[in-house]
């Protein structure tokens, strides 16, 4: 009986065990965690986690208490990625690094009831905002810069949506994630563009270490393209245009269409 008793004993602490592993397991594991979230994004059976890794931060550390008191010290945070593959709009295969880091390194600023501190939902809609704007931008890239510029030349540019009055405030992030739009398959620019969430713009960025490897004729094609991009913009995206070019030394402009977001953020 005795046995028996420590077996259940032993049984139920394992039980106990396990459960906490499992708690702790899934609230650090956000594509188990945030199942839905991705479903909602990404697509029901359209996405898998591919790989997962662990890394050290430069950004952040925790302080290691020791009974050794020469040992305590602050050592590097730790941050998680997963590598999630999907299928995007054009029917190929994407992989992107969603990262817990930026939570972690707000979250080690700022204390539990700061306004400025992000919830893990939020630094997940954080992360997919900061990815899908470089889709969106790679969207302007093809199909309006793309019909104006040779290929070598567009491959010197970055577009890409941002956003001005600094980072925006954690709540946006909830407000975003609940938009019918902030799906891989229907998230564009102009949805960007036309959203009063907050007040995002296309940035179009040439560098100049690419711009110097083009031919000459090639630079004045480019440069001499401004004006043209500039009235492809504003015929694409209308009275919510708003963007900010940078082609090169003396070739860069700026516009906001009377729609585009005006408000106070």
């Amino acid at each position: 009986m005795k046995h028996l008793k420590k077996i259940g004993f032993f049984s139920v602490l394992l039980l106990i065990a396990a459960a906490v592993f499992f708690i702790w397991f899934f609230f650090r594991t956000w594509p188990l965690r945030f199942h839905a979230e991705f479903d909602s994004f990404f697509g029901k059976g359209n996405w898998k986690q591919v790989s997962s890794e662990t890394k050290e931060s430069f950004m952040y550390s925790v302080y290691h208490r020791s009974s050794i008191s020469s040992l305590s010290k602050n050592r590097p945070g730790l941050f998680h990625e997963w590598d999630i593959a999907f299928t995007n709009r054009s029917g190929e295969t994407e992989i992107w690094t969603i990262s817990d880091h930026t939570m972690r390194i707000n979250q080690d600023k700022y204390w539990l009831l700061s306004p400025n501190r992000y919830s893990a939902r939020q630094a997940l809609t954080l992360e997919l905002m900061d990815l899908s704007s470089y889709m969106a931008g790679d969207q302007v890239l093809d199909e309006i810069l793309g019909t104006i510029l040779s290929d070598r030349e567009a491959d010197c540019i970055d577009a890409y949506i941002s956003y001005r009055h600094g980072n925006p405030p954690p709540g946006m992030y909830s407000r975003l994630i609940r938009e019918p739009w902030f799906t891989v398959d229907r998230i564009t620019a102009a949805e960007y563009l036309q959203t009063d969430l907050y007040d995002f713009y296309l940035r179009i960025l040439a560098y100049n270490y690419k711009v110097e490897k083009l031919t000459p004729g090639e630079q004045a094609h480019l440069f001499g393209s401004l004006e043209e991009i500039e009235e492809a913009l504003q015929e694409a995206f209308g009275e919510y245009a708003d963007y900010d070019i940078y082609l090169g030394e003396g070739y860069a402009a700026e516009f906001s269409g009377n729609k585009a977001a005006q408000g106070q953020f």
